[in-house]
């Protein structure tokens, strides 16, 4: 296959328009860049706002010539109010995409956010007593990373360095969006159809508990239903293992929505939602880069990390990973960044039921550090 710079293309200013809206899904949640008349000085000015320098993260010129790249998509429970006030916070969705340019086939994996992994907290200066490697739940990487005020980012270090570690792969872009951005989001593309397994009440994204509610059946979801979808596992059979299911659901029909959009106005909309709600080390050289692969869209392969979920010694909900079914994932990642296609594994579908019965909410809960 050839790379972007051996090829010669001029696009059109409309092409670009789709193709750049493609390359941004292909990150799963940064939807809505363009190309065209008025909407290009507002693209270029909220690829900037939304761009970060992570510490230890490379230049990212290297990345023409390499036959993968990654991406690690957090979804944080960070509110508008919750950031002002400098509160840290939990990564509720942890999903990584392996792009595999050679055989142009994106590669999901999502982590269930409650699964206890070894933490590295000895490079960073946080409280309750962590001070080198433990296991954790993995959503405290970003957690408790952000507690170190050395850096606005260290919890999206630790979090990446954290998922490196469990992985066995190297993490190249981080992209972070919190709860407000996907709800503005999915508000820009009018909705998205999803057909919901069962139906249930959740919290909306201001935190009230039973404000949104979601019928069985093919539904029109709105931002808000749709950010309560893909939060609840209490109500579903498969849990954690349902959650992350509905995740890559939703995704996909994010990217239906998108492809048919053709309106200024909604790109605007979108564009907004994206500058005030997302952060990455991606910058607008690497979005024209990735839209030479727009195709690998239709060519993905999903793996949903497998487990079980009880209650452990510490007196927490504990979700723990299969080694096994992990090993097969690493393993198949490994293949994905070398270049190699790879198959979708036997479906895991973990243990039925298996949810924290301590709650009602697990993004509520105010969890106390394990000594």
């Amino acid at each position: 296959m050839q790379t972007r710079s051996a090829r010669k293309r001029q696009p059109s200013a409309g092409k670009m328009f789709i193709k750049v809206i493609a390359a941004l899904l292909l990150l799963l949640t940064v939807i809505g860049s363009g190309y065209a008349g008025a909407v290009f000085i507002k693209t270029q000015e909220t690829l900037a706002r939304t761009q970060i320098n992570i510490p230890g993260s490379k230049v990212s010129s290297k990345y023409d010539d390499v036959p993968s790249e990654s991406f690690l998509i957090l979804g944080t429970d960070e509110t508008k109010a919750s950031k002002e006030r400098k509160e840290p916070a939990r990564s509720d969705v942890m999903i990584v995409g392996v792009l595999n340019k050679k055989t142009e086939q994106l590669v999901l994996t999502s982590i269930p956010r409650d699964s206890l992994v070894n933490i590295d907290y000895s490079k960073y200066d946080v409280p309750y007593g962590k001070t080198g490697v433990e296991q954790d739940k993995i959503t405290h990487a970003h957690y408790f990373g952000s507690m170190d005020k050395s850096s606005s980012y260290n919890g999206i270090k630790l979090a990446r360095e954290t998922t490196e570690n469990l992985l066995g792969i190297e993490i190249n872009h981080v992209v972070k969006v919190n709860f407000q951005g996907f709800v503005q989001l999915i508000d820009a593309l009018d909705g998205v159809d999803i057909d919901v397994r069962y139906a249930f009440k959740e919290q909306d994204s201001a935190r009230k508990a039973g404000t949104i509610t979601v019928p069985k059946g093919m539904q029109h979801l709105s931002g808000e239903q749709a950010l309560a979808y893909v939060r609840n596992r209490h109500d579903d059979p498969l849990g954690d293992i349902g959650r992350g299911q509905k995740q890559m659901q939703v995704i996909q029909a994010v990217a239906k929505e998108a492809a048919s959009f053709r309106s200024l106005g909604a790109y605007r909309d979108i564009l907004d939602a994206v500058g005030d709600n997302v952060e990455t080390n991606l910058g607008p050289n690497d979005y024209l880069r990735l839209a030479d692969f727009t195709t690998a869209l239709r060519n993905t392969t999903e793996y949903q990390l497998a487990g079980e979920g009880y209650i452990g010694i510490s007196g927490k909900w504990e979700y723990h990973l299969d080694p096994n079914q992990l090993d097969r994932v690493k393993a198949n990642l490994a293949k994905a960044m070398q270049g190699q296609e790879v198959s979708p594994m036997k479906e895991e579908t973990g243990t039925p039921g298996a949810t924290d019965p301590t709650t009602t909410d697990d993004s509520t809960t105010v969890e106390q550090p394990v000594q």
